[in-house]
């Protein structure tokens, strides 16, 4: 059971609940069964040449990584990748007319209608069935050129293949609208009969591919409440009126509701880099000049895309993806998913909601390297009771300019493990590039402990570049971005912001056994610290950020070193008159080697730039403090922690160091200093020089 008091997700084994939803409804009457199939088609064969995403054979099945005791991952980064497969072929518009009662025995299937499709079939009407399950070697295509919506009360099944890629200008909506999210079982690896939602099992094939168009941009300006006009840093591509458009909070911590200030609009006209809203701000979003080259304005989000799956605000579906073949996710927009139901807690005399397992936004459930080279771009995941994003021991997936807004529950994640003793289960080579997380949500707020935007969990290979984190809520813990205790990965984490958090911008709590570094960060305006660093023993390399205006202070320090110890080198941290200091340290449970703050211009804070306030009932400090430049008094030893082990300052322009104990001498640092050597000549302070992308990063459309 993870922190939240949630289990992780059954592995294979687990004992199935019920048989799979498209064969029978529990409380509805008997369904008609529904089908024609034409002349037997060879997989191998013609639906090789048929198939709407690949002329390959399909991928060997999926297999789950193995297993020791407790579910605990005992290796498998040597399994050799799935072969890439050729670009997607030319979508097969030859198959027979949905809108065709001869194809379907002399009626088209209704509302309360079970279908089967086992040939090639072209959607060309809106539609409503009771369940749907596209057979091996069949297909179902939405025409591109119409706008059309399928409705399905059931579960839809692709064993086949299903493709959602309209024209400029048409939209494609796969709808579930009379979901009952208390008749959801969760888990498994199978089809669960009440479990309603998209799944593609077996060798399926998924298609989703809208229009492209730029994921979110940055207001060029400080935007006011009553704007009706925004400029943006660059053009948007694709972007049209009538387009949904979320502009997130800027505001300083010190403001009422600072991490909930959004703005949802919509466009009525754009020209070039300026929208034109169909109604005005409510909310400032001022433009934040941190330092070190960070000067940005709000992100501006747009939520619409021309491919659509959904539920309804009552009764949340999902997609759920065991295929071994690659699916193709590609400008959707996934609203109203990730069932919740009534949990056994209660929170001020109401029943408390929790999520059903394993049943999410997006959800690559355990397909071990066979997922290997999918690409997930432009997809926004809104409104969703549970994870938006969630490679479950899925290898080798990348998430480009996706977005997660309005979303319970970590946004970008995966399966915790059993407990903080276990091992979590590793997913390798995932990459968020360019990826937003906005507005994470936990019921009831006050026990959102440790919830996060980004969790980086367990596996090699890992990389987070240019993402943004902003509005998470939560409680102690939570934060834009988590390192989770039990879950150590290795990720490369370059130039991601993390801003207008409730708590947190990151939030270590790991016992590392590697060593990780941390690049160009950037975390502003948020209700906690910018970096809150523990747990117990660990090394990280914190290099070149910019923290600013953070309410609690730039960072708090509660883990020593392990061996080599963690560095924070090259900072700019400015509280902006938010916190009294800029660093400060907290409980060490574990003794270990020093931290280091090196090279940094700390400013903007009311009392003092490094507090030391190791407790009494853990270790004390071991802290070094070198070359670094102040905007006040440099110091300070809180008369409530013990006698540090190692306390060491040695100022910018200054070549003798002193360490620091309590005891008569500065009044202002409340520590006397005595003369000490360090290793190393002294060094300038680096001033950072970061420049954050003012756009997502460009995203395409699959060949057609």
């Amino acid at each position: 059971m993870d922190q939240r008091g949630q289990h992780p997700e059954g592995e294979s084994g687990e004992v199935p609940r019920g048989p799979a939803s498209h064969r029978r409804f529990g409380r509805r009457r008997m369904l008609l069964w529904l089908g024609i199939s034409t002349a037997a088609v060879a997989v191998g064969g013609e639906l090789a040449r048929r198939a709407l995403a690949s002329g390959a054979a399909p991928a060997p099945p999926a297999t789950a990584p193995p297993t020791g005791p407790a579910g605990a991952s005992v290796g498998h980064a040597h399994a050799a990748p799935a072969p890439a497969d050729p670009a997607p072929s030319p979508v097969d518009l030859t198959g027979r007319r949905w809108s065709d009662p001869a194809g379907w025995g002399g009626a088209v299937p209704g509302v309360e209608s079970a279908v089967r499709i086992a040939d090639r079939v072209l959607l060309d009407a809106d539609a409503s069935v009771g369940s749907l399950a596209v057979e091996p070697g069949g297909s179902l295509v939405f025409t591109p050129g119409r706008s059309l919506t399928l409705s399905s009360a059931g579960s839809v099944e692709v064993r086949g293949a299903l493709v959602l890629a309209p024209e400029d200008g048409a939209v494609h909506t796969l709808r579930f609208p009379s979901v009952n999210e208390r008749g959801f079982r969760g888990g498994g690896m199978t089809v669960m009969e009440g479990d309603t939602g998209l799944w593609v099992t077996g060798t399926g094939y998924l298609r989703l591919d809208g229009a492209a168009k730029t994921a979110w941009v940055r207001a060029a300006t400080a935007l006011r409440a009553g704007d009706t006009e925004l400029r943006l840093a660059e053009p948007p591509t694709g972007w049209r009126a009538g387009d949904e458009l979320a502009v997130t909070p800027t505001g300083p911590p010190s403001e009422d509701e600072f991490s909930t200030r959004y703005d949802l609009c919509t466009i009525r006209r754009i020209d070039g880099k300026t929208v034109t809203l169909a109604a005005p701000l409510a909310f400032a979003h001022p433009r934040v000049t941190a330092g070190g080259g960070v000067a940005i304005g709000a992100e501006v989000l747009n939520l619409t895309r021309s491919v659509r799956i959904e539920g309804t605000a009552e009764g949340r579906a999902h997609v759920h993806l065991t295929s071994s073949r690659r699916a193709d996710v590609r400008h959707a927009a996934l609203r109203w998913l990730g069932p919740r139901q009534p949990g056994k807690e209660t929170w001020n005399g109401a029943p408390v909601t929790e999520p059903v397992l394993g049943r999410y936004g997006l959800h690559f459930h355990m397909l071990g390297d066979t997922s290997r080279g999918t690409v997930v771009e432009g997809v926004v995941v809104r409104d969703a009771g549970s994870h938006a994003f969630v490679p479950h021991a899925s290898h080798g997936i990348t998430f480009r300019s996706c977005i997660s807004h309005n979303t319970w529950e970590d946004a970008y994640w995966w399966d915790g493990p059993t407990d903080t003793r276990t091992p979590q289960a590793p997913s390798d080579d995932i990459a968020y590039e360019s990826c937003v997380a906005s507005r994470t949500v936990y019921e009831p707020n006050p026990r959102g402990y440790r919830l996060t935007g980004f969790s980086l969990g367990a596996g090699t290979g890992g990389v987070a570049r240019d993402c943004v984190a902003v509005g998470v809520q939560g409680a102690t813990g939570a934060s834009g971005y988590e390192w989770p205790e039990a879950g150590e990965g290795v990720w490369t984490f370059e130039r991601c912001l993390a801003h207008n958090n409730l708590e947190n911008g990151i939030f270590v709590w790991l016992n590392a056994r590697q060593h990780h570094v941390l690049e160009r960060f950037v975390a502003y305006h948020n209700g906690g610290w910018g970096i809150e660093h523990g747990a117990y023993l660990n090394d990280f390399d914190y290099n070149g950020g910019v923290l600013y205006g953070n309410a609690a202070g730039g960072v708090a320090v509660h883990a020593l070193g392990r061996e080599k110890g963690t560095v924070f080198d090259g900072l700019l941290i400015d509280a902006a008159g938010q916190s009294d200091y800029a660093i400060a340290t907290v409980k060490h449970q574990l003794a270990g080697t020093t931290v280091t703050i090196a090279r940094s211009r700390l400013t903007g804070y009311r009392k003092a730039g490094v507090a030391f306030r190791a407790t009494t009932d853990g270790e004390p400090d071991d802290i070094a403090v070198l070359d670094c430049s102040f905007g006040g008094n440099e110091v300070w030893l809180d008369p409530e922690a013990p006698r540090p082990a190692r306390v060491v300052l040695r100022k910018a322009g200054e070549r003798e160091a002193v360490q620091l104990q309590p005891g008569p001498g500065k009044a202002e640092w409340n520590a006397a200093a005595a003369p000490t050597t360090v290793d190393g000549p002294p060094r300038a302070v680096v001033t950072p020089a970061i420049r954050l992308a003012d756009t997502a990063a460009p995203t395409r459309r699959l060949p057609v």
